[in-house]
């Protein structure tokens, strides 16, 4: 492997869980940072456009007043009221909502769900574990494995968060934040080859999405296949929207280039 190390940055599912959506619903995006010498964003990449949620049209759920004070709700328009809060940032208003609609609804595997996806943006990764496993416990649902191993591997439990994912697989294995995530942990782990297959094949399913070419780059990088790596570096350039992870990619791809062509 190149003496260089990479840290690898997975998707993490925590708008899909928010809104609900089904697995084949959203496609993954997110990225790999440069090696640890480059100056990496303070933040991942987001979910493409339709994953995170909106703000919420309350006159679809009926009155919203003190009064009214989401007596009618059911659980999943109480999970959209929380919905709305996280939306606009306030996450505070956001999990009292949830833990009313809980109290309310305790064996609703969507508002642990919601609730645990929330507390893994906010890295409460204790919290976030504890309301991922209930989940799982009432219902099955690969997006909330996909949260459920981010959440293991935050505490070094990557076996189990690679189980995890290989579960989420199985269920749907054309899931683009599971397939995405496991290339992220099996690259962390050692499996350079797992890693490659993974986002070898992720790009097969969705050729236009960024965000695997960027991380396809860095193992193909530590694997030595250099020339290969600044190609798919050059796919993400294409494919990425203006920001700060396009700039780290101009940037990594001139000190490829310059160390690429000091060794020939």
């Amino acid at each position: 492997m190149s003496r260089y190390r990479f840290a690898l940055i997975p998707v993490i599912a925590i708008a899909l869980a928010l809104a609900g959506c089904k697995p084949d619903e959203e496609k993954a995006s997110g990225s790999a940072v440069a090696p640890a010498t480059a100056e990496v964003p303070s933040s991942p990449p987001t979910l493409p456009p339709g994953a995170k949620a909106g703000p919420l049209d309350l006159s679809k759920i009926g009155p919203h007043d003190e009064a009214y004070a989401h007596e009618s709700l059911n659980a999943d328009e109480w999970a959209s009221v929380a919905l709305m809060y996280q939306s606009k940032g306030q996450f505070g208003e956001a999990l009292s909502t949830l833990d009313q609609a809980i109290a309310r609804y305790p064996g609703n595997a969507h508002l642990y769900a919601v609730r645990g996806a929330l507390w893994l943006q906010l890295e409460e990764y204790a919290k976030a574990l504890a309301d991922l496993e209930r989940s799982l416990e009432l219902a099955d649902d690969p997006g909330v494995r996909v949260n459920y191993a981010e959440a293991l591997r935050r505490f070094d439990r990557k076996q189990e968060a690679l189980a995890s994912l290989d579960r989420a697989l199985e269920t749907n294995p054309g899931y683009l934040p599971a397939l995405f995530n496991r290339g992220v942990l099996r690259f962390e782990m050692g499996d350079e080859n797992g890693a490659l297959a993974d986002f070898d094949r992720a790009i097969n399913i969705d050729p236009k999405a960024a965000a695997p070419y960027f991380n396809r780059a860095a193992v193909l990088w530590a694997l030595g296949q250099k020339e290969a790596a600044i190609a798919d570096l050059d796919a993400f350039i294409e494919r990425a929207p203006v920001g700060a992870w396009k700039e780290t990619a101009r940037d990594l791809r001139s000190s490829w280039q310059e160390q690429l062509e000091a060794r020939q």
